[in-house]
Parts: C-alpha cells; structure tokens; sequence
C-alpha cells in the first residue's frame, strides 16, 4: 500500500465514482481502476460496490477512509517540515469553515497568504453533522473556523481569536427602535442556522435566556440564502453585522451580545504551514496587518500613484 493509492482510493470517495475522479486526477479510468484492484488485493477485501452509475464503499471500505484521510495530512506535514528548514516557502493548510465565519476565513487567508504567497490554502464547509468537529477528528482538515460555542468539542484544542457584535437584522423598511431586546424578536418570523450549526445554537441559548420561543419560518445551512430571505422574504435574524445583507434595517442588540471567533485543531504539532496560520490568526487584525509588512519581501522601486 502507498501514498498513491490511497489519494487514488479517496478521489474515487470523494467524486462517487471512477470515471468523474479519473478526470478529477487526470488519469485515464483503466489505470484508476487497476491501481484499486491492487489495493484490494493487497488489503484482501473489496473496497466498493456497483450502485447505479456510481460506486459505494463496502464495510471494509468505510473503514479505510478516515486513517487514509490521516496519511494524506502526515504526509503533507512531512513535505512542510522538509519546506520549514529553509522557511515557509511550501505547504498547503487545510481549513474547514462554518458558513457564519466566511467573511472572517476569507479575512484571516488573504492576511496569510499576504505574508505566505507560496503555501497553498484550502477552504472547505463541513461534510455533515456534527458540523466540522467531525471533519477535524476524522482528518479532512488541519484547522477548524468558527464562532462559538460548536457541539462536540470533547479532543480538540479550541483557540479562541477575537469577539464580534451580535445584532438584529430587520427587512427593507422595517420601524424599529435604535435598540431591540431578544424578546422583541420573538414574535417575528426568523430565518435561522441548520439544528447543530454555530449559529442555531446561539439563536437557541439566547431564546431561552430570555424565556421566549422564536417564530422560525426557515433553517438554513446556506449562507448565500439568507439574504435573499431577509430583504425579499420578510424575514429577520440575529446575526454579525458585517453579514447583514444590503438595504435591511439593522439593530443593536440589549443587553449587547457578543460572539467568539475561534480556530479548532486536533491536539499535537501542527505542520509549519498550518502553525503559522494560527500564530498570524491570533494577531487582532491590525498587528496582523503589521506583522505582513514587516514580513514582505522589498520589491522593485515602487511608481506613484496617478493623478
């Protein structure tokens, strides 16, 4: 068994079938097909299964995924670790993102790649429930982004980063008073996060804090829907204001409530790559900002701007 066949036999998961990930991997379908009849003859069990068009994974399959996940990630830290001696000049980090912190995923890769242009940064959402820990556990990812709390998180490390403002956000031509309370939401047709997601449980908790029971018209895993939802569909939400969709009516919260951006990771040393993704997420956006200027290469005599 080797490195190869393993990234063949997850390709092969992840597309649900040889011929879209012989095309994904560039690699012709007879040989994807004999270099997993090797594997297994090698592991001596059958590894999938013809389903209609596509393949499933056996039980023996199943259990192969997650430590070939894992070999995938050690072998990418061991590529870094080579990169480090002579500094950060390869490497890819793998980041799963809640859909609530993608304003702030893409936030922390553009800084990072500011400061790292050669590594390569992934950003993925989470598989199924429960919501990223899984993919953390299970090896998909290095890194985990999102706001707090996060169901599961029994054997992870969780970093918190910094705290964002909660608001209410109203449809186009709302009236409302310059500050709301949770319960003045109450009555209102709410637009919420999928059961288990970061954001439906802060809807959730804050709810029952206030002894009231909100009016959810939709849940939703999808970020780009929520704004159609808001300003079209009549509906409100709490949410981070920089997420709030133009022309809706925006409200501070009392009392005020406040969110925790965090990085989640399995315990242990984290390759280069991965680590010093973490150390610049942990700067407050402007000491990061600094940190890049510092840390950018000198460039060629720079023209001035036109006027």
């Amino acid at each position: 068994m080797d490195a190869r066949q393993l990234s063949y036999f997850l390709a092969v998961v992840e597309h649900g079938g040889f011929t879209r990930a012989a095309d994904a991997l560039h690699l012709a379908q007879p040989s994807l097909s004999q270099a997993i009849r090797a594997l297994e003859r090698e592991l001596g069990a059958r590894l999938f299964q013809r389903a209609g068009r596509g393949v499933v994974l056996t039980s023996a399959g199943e259990a192969l995924v997650t430590p070939a996940r894992r070999v995938g990630l050690e072998l990418v830290a061991a590529r870094e670790a080579v990169a480090s001696v002579v500094g950060l000049v390869a490497g890819r980090v793998d980041l799963v993102v809640q859909a609530a912190a993608a304003d702030a995923a893409g936030e922390l890769t553009a800084r990072f790649r500011q400061r790292h242009p050669a590594v390569t940064v992934r950003l993925t959402e989470p598989r199924r429930p429960p919501f990223l820990t899984r993919d953390l556990r299970e090896g998909d990812a290095q890194l985990g982004l999102s706001y707090l709390p996060v169901t599961e998180t029994q054997g992870l490390v969780v970093d918190p980063l910094r705290e964002v403002e909660m608001v209410a956000v109203l449809p186009p031509g709302s009236v409302a008073p310059q500050t709301m309370r949770v319960e003045d939401l109450a009555d209102l047709p709410l637009v919420v996060g999928a059961p288990g997601t970061a954001w439906r449980m802060l809807t959730d908790g804050l709810f029952a804090e206030a002894d009231v029971a909100p009016r959810i018209a939709v849940e939703s895993v999808y970020r780009e829907a929520v704004g159609p939802l808001i300003t079209e569909g009549g509906l409100a939400a709490v949410m981070h204001a920089g997420l709030a969709p133009e022309g809706s009516v925006v409200r501070a919260l009392h009392p005020r409530v406040r969110r925790t951006l965090a990085l989640l990771r399995r315990p242990g040393v984290l390759p280069p790559a991965a680590e010093a993704f973490l150390q610049l997420a942990r700067l407050p956006p402007a000491q990061g900002s600094e940190a890049v200027a510092r840390a950018a290469p000198p460039r060629g005599r720079a023209q001035p701007p036109s006027k």
